[in-house]
């Protein structure tokens, strides 16, 4: 399977974050954190399981639910594709 959507996903991040003037500092690191962490995998030849980003992925999107819906949105379309991907 490609990494097209996961690659788009991620662009559809850096987009959401540049448009999201009301996160805050620690918001926006941990955004950007998961977002290099993701790039490593499309980097990967062989990406091993995201087991704890995953997770991560998962908290970020119980965190931002309620106060960035458009970001929580993009946060599990990105879940998904490494579903997809296997990863």
């Amino acid at each position: 399977m490609t990494q097209k959507p996961l690659s788009d996903e991620l662009e559809h991040l850096h987009r959401e974050l540049s448009e999201a003037p009301s996160l805050d500092a620690e918001a926006r690191a941990l955004l950007a954190e998961l977002a290099a962490d993701i790039e490593r995998l499309l980097a990967e030849d062989a990406p091993e399981s995201t087991g704890p980003l995953a997770d991560r992925l998962s908290a970020a999107t119980e965190r931002f639910e309620e106060t960035h819906p458009k970001l929580t949105a993009v946060i599990g379309r990105l879940a998904d594709a490494l579903a997809n991907l296997g990863i």
